[in-house]
């Protein structure tokens, strides 16, 4: 397959009609950033697939597969200086060289496809809206008559000129790199072998020997039954091995089942995996900021606690800061109060002033009655002066009572005032100084969630809960699905045993069939028939096993030679294949880490193209690579060796890189001839009206046509 050329019209910073033109071999498009690389790339995808690799949101520097459909691909010159109700026509043709699609096996009978993808805008309240939605349109010139895939039959189209299985070995982005293949996927080896050689046909050889041999021993025993010679024993043998038979089918049937769940759950989770890559740090930076919150919010409330401590406790001691000499001078006064204390006390009554209580002695009074003689009081009586004389001195001691209880409390507020006032203003300097650490923290944390919302690249909180929750809701999932394979896994084993508890039984029973059948006439073509099949099927699972390590062998080998050409031979280890893909040392056969991203994009680059240079010679299916920012991770004399080699390895490839930029027109010469590069064009965004503002709506891409 070869792309021949591409016409982009006004879509994103593509303004007007743009063409560029592919052949064969190695085409280069360069490119600063910005320049217009990305969006040629998005151009093939919005029409082949209706994929847009686009920002996640308005916040966000990441980026994702969006729906074609729903982005306005529409530049922002027409956006802006389109009036209301105009119309805007965006559209991309692609034109391709392939295989005729009808033909089951290539005959080499070329034809020219045409892929067109138009949307219509109209403008309405400043807002671009579709007037008429993204159709695409393919069409071919077969026998002079121009012929259309129908709508209903352009994704059966797709998938067989671009398999989805492979399909993203022939399309990528250096920022994709990590997704380029997933061998943590069970499928992805299976499919992509599927894609790129005839080995399914060992698969379905092995499914029609499997019947036939199934087939074939039911007829053997019905006609060993006709013989009319088997004893109920035989006849019971024979059944219990056509019993065991049929049973082990069924659960093997069962284990493809179970084992395709199994494979689809991997898939399942790595891809779950694979998403929680971009969500993953929204949880951890959720788990910091709440911990930065939390310390923030306590630190928040130590300073008002002791805000609000020193207001109370210190304020009145702070009011009375400097008076220690009047507190000293009270002391005068305090002891003239003692003294009236004391001789209040000094008096010569030995009757306790409590004995009779006020309210017996008031009651006497009342009464005219002494109670504790029994005799008469009369008024103006000494008596009668005594008992009023008894009722004064109790107002009297509760009066003094009040007094010294009142002297006791000033003596004590004196003293605790003289201890406390020298330390008033060192209390003060303390507290003060204990909220002026705990001000310092709050700053310090507050600068410090400020930062994290920084380095995540949002700004509103919402985006790292919302992203945090993903994370959530993608390793609950995970979880599922592991429980659920695990579940699957326990299933397969168990119906493992019971096949190899039936498979020794029905080993048992054919031995005592050979035994108990050998007077019986076995001379007879089914019976002949069965044990030819049967050694079919054994070789067919020789012959597929045989094939399958034959293949990994040469996806390896391609591998490794590709390896080398992309680092110019200079290689730490090399490439193994088995249940994963490693670098291991040549020599110790160890796997090596800590590879430098140049090398592991060479390795992913390898592999990926080693299935594609494989179909084209086992095939005959050869696909276009469309790549862009390809040696990104590179360094300058690796993106060279990978740009002088790579072209050399496909029919067609379309390399989009920014690294080309900085090469001198000396040095661009030098590697055009030396990669033998077919087509070169610079692109660069710049200024439409060059004395305009420096805006998007001001600038389109200009392409320059170097070879």
């Amino acid at each position: 397959m070869i792309i021949d050329k591409v016409i982009v019209n006004n879509f994103y910073c593509f303004l007007d009609e743009n063409i560029l033109e592919f052949s064969k071999g190695l085409n280069v498009i360069s490119a600063v950033n910005s320049g217009g690389k990305s969006q040629l790339f998005n151009a093939f995808y919005w029409t082949f697939f209706d994929k847009i690799y686009a920002d996640v949101d308005n916040n966000s520097t990441r980026k994702e597969w969006k729906d074609g459909s729903r982005q306005i691909v529409c530049p922002d010159l027409l956006k802006e200086s389109s009036l209301e109700n105009d119309k805007i026509n965006c559209s991309v043709e692609i034109v391709l060289t392939n295989e005729f699609h009808l033909n089951d096996e290539p005959k080499n009978e070329l034809i020219e496809y045409t892929f067109t993808k138009k949307v219509i805008y109209q403008k309405i309240a400043n807002t671009l809206t579709i007037f008429s939605k993204p159709e695409l349109v393919i069409s071919y010139v077969k026998d002079g008559e121009t012929e259309f895939i129908p709508q209903y039959n352009q994704s059966w189209f797709l998938e067989k000129i671009f398999p989805s299985s492979i399909r993203k070995f022939m399309w990528y982005q250096g920022e994709t790199m990590d997704e380029l293949y997933d061998f943590s996927k069970p499928s992805t080896l299976k499919n992509a072998i599927n894609e790129i050689s005839y080995f399914p046909i060992y698969d379905n050889m092995e499914k029609i020997v499997k019947a036939s041999s199934v087939s074939i021993d039911k007829k053997v025993d019905k006609e060993l039954g006709l013989q009319k010679k088997l004893t109920v024993t035989q006849q019971n043998l024979i059944n219990d091995i056509s019993y065991k038979t049929k049973n082990i089918e069924k659960k093997k049937e069962s284990i493809i089942d179970i084992q395709n769940d199994i494979d689809k759950l991997q898939d399942d989770i790595a891809e779950e995996e694979n998403k929680l890559k971009g969500y993953d740090k929204y949880r951890d930076i959720k788990v910091q900021l709440n911990a930065l919150e939390s310390e923030l919010s306590l630190t928040k409330s130590r300073i008002d606690d002791l805000s609000t401590n020193n207001k109370e406790s210190l304020i009145n001691k702070w009011m009375l800061n400097g008076c220690e000499s009047l507190i000293n001078a009270s002391d005068k006064n305090l002891n003239i109060l003692s003294e009236e204390i004391k001789k209040f006390q000094n008096t010569t009554n030995p009757v306790p002033i409590s004995l009779p209580g006020p309210e017996y002695v008031e009651k006497m009074i009342n009464d005219k009655i002494c109670y504790i003689c029994e005799r008469p009081v009369l008024d103006h009586t000494p008596e009668y002066e005594a008992l009023v004389k008894r009722l004064n001195d109790f107002q009297d001691n509760s009066n003094h009572k009040v007094l010294q209880d009142n002297y006791t409390e000033l003596n004590k507020s004196r003293r605790r005032l003289l201890s406390e006032l020298p330390d008033i203003e060192n209390d003060i300097k303390d507290k003060n100084k204990a909220i002026n650490l705990l001000i310092k923290n709050r700053n310090r944390l507050v600068n410090r969630i400020a930062s994290v919302y920084t380095d995540s690249g949002h700004d509103k909180e919402m985006d790292i809960t919302v992203g945090a929750t993903t994370a959530s809701q993608i390793l609950s999932k995970i979880q599922s699905l592991r429980l659920a394979k695990d579940r699957k896994s326990d299933s397969l084993r168990f119906i493992k045993s019971e096949i190899s508890i039936l498979e020794e039984g029905l080993k048992n029973d054919l031995i005592e069939k050979e035994k108990t059948m050998v007077s019986f006439d076995t001379n007879f073509p089914e019976s002949i028939a069965s044990d030819y099949i049967k050694m079919f099927l054994k070789s067919i699972g020789q012959l597929r096993s045989i094939a399958l390590s034959n293949l990994i062998n040469e996806i390896q080998s391609e591998s490794n030679r590709l390896y080398s050409l992309y680092l110019g031979g200079n290689t730490q280890g090399e490439i193994e294949i088995d249940n994963g893909i490693r670098i291991i040392d040549i020599g110790t056969k160890n796997v090596l880490d800590n590879l430098n991203q140049g090398e592991v994009v060479a390795q992913k680059l390898a592999v990926a193209n080693a299935f594609l240079s494989l179909s084209e010679k086992k095939m005959k299916k050869s696909y276009p690579i469309v790549a862009d920012a390809l040696s990104s991770d590179l360094d300058p004399f690796n993106t060279i060796s990978l740009t002088i080699n790579i072209g050399n390895s496909f029919e067609q490839m379309i390399i989009m890189s920014k690294d080309y930029s900085k090469l001198d027109s000396n040095e661009r010469s030098k590697l055009i001839e030396d990669a033998k590069i077919v087509k070169y064009y610079e692109f660069k965004n710049r200024k439409i009206d060059e004395n305009g503002v420096n805006s998007r709506t001001n600038k389109k891409t200009f392409i320059t046509t170097i070879k």
